[in-house]
């Protein structure tokens, strides 16, 4: 599993060196809302710092949820401009969403659902974001593919246990 997520590391340095991301199409807050149901995140540009690569720019963020008026998850807090990446990124300041690009309307990241704490909390690398107009995002996680991603190859159970966000939504920047 080391191996696998060490390979990714270096996959995705290789790629940035060819990196054309627009990130600042991604900063700001997005929201969907449909009847009694809010999602929103928040995201602004940071910088992930390797030991052994060349630091990473990318996308950091936090969410909320509230049903029928009730906030179900709040985690949009401020968030640091410069994650460690040997050191978790939910004890280094508030990333639950971590994300890298190498297209400039696609960007791809680790989720870290507070309440279904997949991985054991370790997050899931199993988010797309799509830019479908200047103000119009499609987001999608996909569970089986972040479990496969990071067990593939290990005994660990990789039984999905769903999210405690929306899935495939179109959300508006505010």
């Amino acid at each position: 599993m080391k191996r696998i997520c060490m390979i990714l590391v270096f996959v995705f340095a290789c790629i940035g060196v060819f990196s054309q991301a627009n990130y600042d199409a991604f900063v700001g807050t997005w929201v969907y809302q449909k009847n009694d149901t809010v999602f929103r995140i928040k995201l602004q540009k940071g910088t992930t710092k390797y030991k052994s690569f060349k630091d990473k720019p990318g996308i950091f963020g936090g969410y909320y949820l509230s049903v029928k008026g009730v906030v179900k998850e709040d985690y949009i807090k401020a968030i640091p401009a410069t994650w460690n990446a040997s050191i978790s990124p939910l004890s280094s300041g508030n990333i639950y969403i971590d994300g890298i690009s190498n297209t400039p309307d696609y960007l791809g990241f680790t989720f870290y659902d507070q309440r279904k704490q997949h991985i054991n909390g370790t997050g899931i690398p199993c988010g797309k974001m799509e830019l479908i107009a200047p103000n119009k995002l499609h987001w999608t996680l996909d569970e089986e593919d972040g479990l496969w991603a990071i067990l593939e190859g290990s005994d660990e159970d990789m039984t999905p246990r769903g999210f405690s966000v929306p899935i495939d939504v179109i959300m508006i920047k505010e």
